[in-house]
């Protein structure tokens, strides 16, 4: 299965005209995150930047700005500054804050986060933006498990008989319930460039018993459901939950053997102690929405995820690709008072070392 392990992705980014002091939070953070590994990379280096920032609050800023674009054309070169931009482009707004500060840098490295001058808003909030009140809000989308790759597994892995996963006419996997393994005929990169297609058609066949198909099959049903949900998610809420949807673990899941997910620990722990919804878990646990969405994906996927009623609630095709809303301004109750208590500090509290050493270097 260490194949289909999902590598550490480097972002390689530039820093332009940002002083001393943001540079140190800058590379204090990137050093402490461990999900992904952030480089800083300068013009003298001959690195490829993966993004720019450029502090367009200092004096010639929005000239190296302006040059940065010219001569990385295709690279996204993002304003890194305390005022919106006059100009339509990707943008990063100063003060650096822990709790969205990865989330937007990886949607700016993918061409996300653009700001728009005609409606004063950036056109993807997928990653997430802190309101001035605190308020976290996100505007996320969902997808549909029964669909595609995904949904061809899930039938295959519920039957009795041995079924082939067709695409083009062609085996992409072989599933074989009885001894709960999978045989896979692509590689995994195709697998997951597969799974990432929404529209794709696939053909379920019986095949007759072969032993030797068995004996190839070495991946577990589980841990491909898993892996495959995750690539299918790619930071979507799993159709039909909505962000109101109470749920809870059944029993955490064995971590070792499938593949990772950012905060997939720190998530089993809460969420095998209280029930939420969405919502909730966004004020309580500042984690990156696409990090949360993925987890739920694979643990409703493979049945560790127990939810309410509301789960079961039926929507229209159009309905499952709408945007919606998440929202951590929820109101007092019960359920969140709990869940503040298994999450552990308060908010006003920094909830680790790299949230304290940012604060320090903040002035803060």
């Amino acid at each position: 299965m260490e194949d289909l392990l999902p590598k550490i992705k480097t972002i390689r980014v530039m820093l332009q005209e940002v002083g001393e002091q943001q540079e140190a939070v800058f590379r204090m953070a990137f050093k402490m995150h461990n999900t992904t590994n952030y480089e800083i990379v300068t013009p003298q280096s001959n690195e490829k930047p993966d993004l720019i920032l450029v502090d367009t609050d200092s004096e010639k800023g929005m000239q190296v700005w302006q040059e940065a674009v010219a001569a990385y054309a295709d690279t996204p070169v993002a304003m890194f500054s305390s005022f919106e931009p006059k100009v339509t482009t990707p943008y990063l707004p100063k003060p650096i804050k822990f709790d969205t500060l990865f989330p937007i840098l990886r949607s700016l490295s993918q061409g996300g986060n653009i700001f728009t001058v005609s409606d004063g808003i950036t056109s993807s909030q997928e990653a997430g933006q802190t309101q001035a009140d605190g308020t976290r809000k996100a505007t996320i989308r969902r997808f549909n498990p029964q669909k595609g790759l995904l949904g061809a597994l899930k039938f295959a892995s519920q039957g009795h008989q041995d079924i082939a996963v067709l695409h083009q006419g062609k085996p992409v996997l072989i599933v074989f319930p009885s001894i709960q393994r999978v045989l896979l005929t692509v590689s995994a990169g195709e697998l997951e460039r597969l799974c990432k297609d929404d529209n794709l058609v696939v053909v379920c066949k019986a095949v007759p018993d072969n032993p030797q198909w068995k004996e190839k099959a070495k991946v577990t049903i589980m841990s491909c459901l898993w892996q495959m949900a995750i690539w299918t998610a790619q930071g979507r809420l799993i159709y039909p939950m909505t962000p109101q949807t109470v749920f809870t673990l059944k029993r955490w899941p064995n971590l070792t053997r499938l593949a990772h997910v950012p905060e997939s620990m720190r998530l089993s722990a809460f969420l095998t102690k209280t029930s939420v919804n969405l919502n909730i878990l966004y004020k309580v646990m500042p984690l990156e929405m696409p990090d949360i969405l993925n987890y739920l994906a694979a643990t409703s996927v493979t049945g560790f995820l127990a939810t309410d009623s509301e789960y079961t609630a039926q929507s229209s095709e159009s309905s499952i690709n709408e945007h919606v809303d998440v929202s951590s301004n929820v109101p007092d109750s019960k359920m969140v008072k709990d869940a503040e208590k298994v999450a552990g500090p308060s908010q006003e509290q920094p909830r680790g070392l790299l949230q304290r050493l940012m604060r320090k270097l903040l002035g803060k």
